[in-house]
């Protein structure tokens, strides 16, 4: 396959408060989407957006490593994108710039072969499901959000948690509960509770049916946790390589653990789909996530999650960041199935 276009463009966009974001400002959110044109005319589209606070790297350290590797991407043989990537080690410590290359060139062979992503890498179901994120426990309005997401459909709820009063976060869950039977419940403390009050919480939250609380803790102490009355999930922990090795190779790192949260932007397309895969073969849930991305990277988060069998259902829903893209539809993401 010859490329015979690339290009890279800046986007900028308000997201606004992120909802459910207990205790955080409003961001603004800035990426970069890069187009290949190939010699029989396909269009391969990435998105790299990395998110401050979050993501490891930096949107200027991105670019520069863009600017750098897009003329020298040249030809690229057909469905070795691991192969292509390889040439370019300085993407490796830049995962949301891995993303965008990765997901430009599979969207190219995709369509080389008629075929979706998903399908490319070897499996596509005909629907998955998705949890909706209704806010935060704390939110005055949170019973009316959960009862809108099931009106739409959706049987997994994920609520943001983690505020200063956890006992009445546990009251309003308790009564969420009592209002929406059948619900399947996930908490997200995105690390707000030290060790200790994660190990304390986990088991006063046992028989409130949460399916896990994800993040309890701060980075990888959550694998210090072990077995709680409530299993626990691991999210940031696994952005850095070497604690998200740690953690598929150590059983005792994983003890206790529902499932491995997994943002493609975060951690690179295909390194995202090889933790999520081998965390399927431990026993373990695999949940894809996005990170507020654009509409591009939330198409390529759809098709990776489509892509491991017996995943457990993603965070993929629309979210409100998607308004600085007008005109850009996503239908891989339309409805609580996608």
């Amino acid at each position: 396959m010859r490329l015979t276009s690339r290009s890279l463009r800046r986007y900028h966009g308000a997201l606004g408060r992120p909802s459910g974001a207990v205790g955080r400002a409003s961001v603004e959110r800035s990426g970069l989407l890069l187009t290949l044109v190939d010699d029989e005319g396909h269009t391969g589209r990435g998105e790299a957006s990395p998110l401050p606070g979050h993501s490891m790297e930096t949107l200027a350290a991105v670019t520069q490593a863009l600017v750098d590797v897009i003329p020298r991407l040249g030809e690229a043989q057909d469905d070795d994108v691991a192969g292509t990537l390889r040439r370019f080690p300085a993407l490796d410590a830049l995962p949301s710039a891995r993303c965008a290359v990765e997901v430009a060139l599979l969207d190219l062979w995709g369509q080389r072969r008629g075929v979706s992503v998903a399908a490319l890498v070897g499996f596509d179901p005909a629907r998955l499901e998705c949890n909706a994120q209704p806010g935060a426990l704390v939110d005055d309005d949170i019973g009316e959000r959960c009862a809108a997401a099931v009106a739409r459909g959706f049987g997994v709820l994920k609520l943001k948690a983690g505020s200063i009063d956890f006992t009445e976060e546990r009251k309003t869950l308790e009564g969420l509960r009592a209002r929406f039977p059948g619900v399947t419940w996930r908490l997200d403390v995105n690390g707000a509770w030290t060790l200790d009050e994660a190990r304390r919480r986990l088991d006063a939250l046992d028989g409130l049916g949460v399916q896990y609380v994800e993040q309890p803790c701060e980075g990888a102490e959550v694998f210090s946790l072990g077995l709680r009355a409530v299993p626990w999930a691991a999210d940031e922990a696994l952005i850095d390589p070497i604690a998200r090795r740690r953690f598929l190779e150590d059983e005792d790192a994983r003890r206790g653990c529902a499932a491995a949260v997994l943002k493609p932007m975060a951690l690179g397309w295909l390194a995202a789909r090889e933790a999520a895969l081998e965390a399927g073969r431990l026993g373990l849930g695999a949940v894809v996530t996005h990170l507020l991305d654009g509409p591009v990277a939330l198409a390529a988060a759809c098709e990776l999650a489509r892509s491991v069998p017996g995943a457990w259902a993603c965070g993929l829903d629309r979210h409100a960041g998607l308004d600085a893209w007008p005109g850009m539809e996503v239908p891989q993401a339309e409805g609580p199935w996608v």
